[in-house]
């Protein structure tokens, strides 16, 4: 074997080498963007349960049950609910963000956009979203307001839980 011999099974040899770590930087490339949209999803959806669990809280509670009722709430609940509002606000700001770059996936902003609009049907939600809109981005400030044009306002109705709960407990005790 001569030297040219040599060097071109080293040419080779290097190729293939060449060839083989491409490919495991492809493979690693696609674990890790998996893995991103994975953190992202569990980010956002810890932000949301963070939400939903907050209104748990006594004070939140109760000024949302007296919200959409006639009843009036004091300035403290006022504030409480249009805080926790604001905070659902920019939870779906930074999905629309992310999801306009392409970091959440289609069925999780479909998931976000239809939760987005049973909320903005309720009263409190829509003057919510009046009151701080300007604090939003603007593509997302004009993706809310087009949603707001095509959704009645509807105050949340404590019977119609009720109704479900006595049709559930009645096929369950059918």
């Amino acid at each position: 074997m001569t030297l040219t011999d040599l060097a071109a099974l080293g040419s080779f040899v290097s190729g293939v080498a060449v060839v083989v770590t491409l490919g495991f930087l492809v493979l690693q490339m696609r674990q890790s963007a998996q893995n991103q949209r994975s953190l992202m999803q569990q980010g956002r959806s810890a932000r949301l349960n963070d939400l939903a669990l907050a209104r748990t809280q006594q004070h939140l509670a109760e000024a949302f049950s007296r919200t959409g009722t006639g009843v009036p709430l004091d300035p403290a609940q006022v504030e409480a609910v249009n805080a926790w509002l604001m905070a659902l606000f920019w939870a779906y700001e930074d999905s629309y963000l992310q999801f306009q770059a392409g970091t959440l996936d289609k069925p999780g902003w479909d998931t976000d956009v239809a939760t987005l609009k049973l909320f903005l049907a309720l009263p409190e939600c829509r003057a919510s979203w009046r009151l701080n809109r300007v604090a939003a981005s603007g593509g997302y400030r004009a993706f809310v307001d087009s949603l707001m044009e095509q959704i009645a306002p509807a105050p949340m109705n404590p019977d119609l839980w009720k109704a479900i709960v006595a049709e559930e407990l009645a096929k369950a005790r059918a």
